[in-house]
């Protein structure tokens, strides 16, 4: 893993109709977190699962925090899967992307002209400004 994944031929309508899907998903730890959020965007767009250790294993705050914690954080996570970040000015349309969200740093997507964010009641989205670090997909 680390490296630079091939998109699917249609990855754009299959981004577009997994953002779609997930636009009303509420939070839930391990399910629909930041990490899983980019992670079955990733999926949606390369058929390929690069969470499928992690899926199931941390369902409470505890759980979670420690597996960031033995990780290097959300950033660790997505370096570890993904590679090396680069400028989030390079950041494109389906590409991971590092924000400062008011409980710490999350993992979003990038959208193009804006960023999609895990919330509480579903995806919020932000300016691709707000981007302070990425990873190529």
């Amino acid at each position: 893993m680390g490296a630079l994944m091939e998109r699917l031929q249609d990855w754009p309508s299959r981004l577009a109709e997994f953002v779609e899907s997930r636009r009303d998903v509420g939070f839930a730890r391990g399910k629909a977190d930041c990490c899983m959020l980019v992670a079955d965007a990733v999926q949606a767009m390369t058929g390929v699962d690069y969470a499928a250790r992690w899926r199931g294993t941390y369902l409470t705050d505890k759980a979670a925090f420690r597996l960031l914690r033995d990780y290097g954080g959300v950033a660790g996570v997505a370096t570890l899967l993904l590679g090396p970040a680069v400028s989030p000015a390079l950041a494109g349309r389906g590409d991971v992307v590092l924000i400062e969200a008011p409980e710490g740093e999350a993992l979003a997507l990038c959208l193009g002209d804006k960023i999609a964010v895990q919330d509480r009641n579903g995806l919020t989205f932000a300016p691709t400004s707000a981007a302070k670090a990425a990873w190529k997909v």
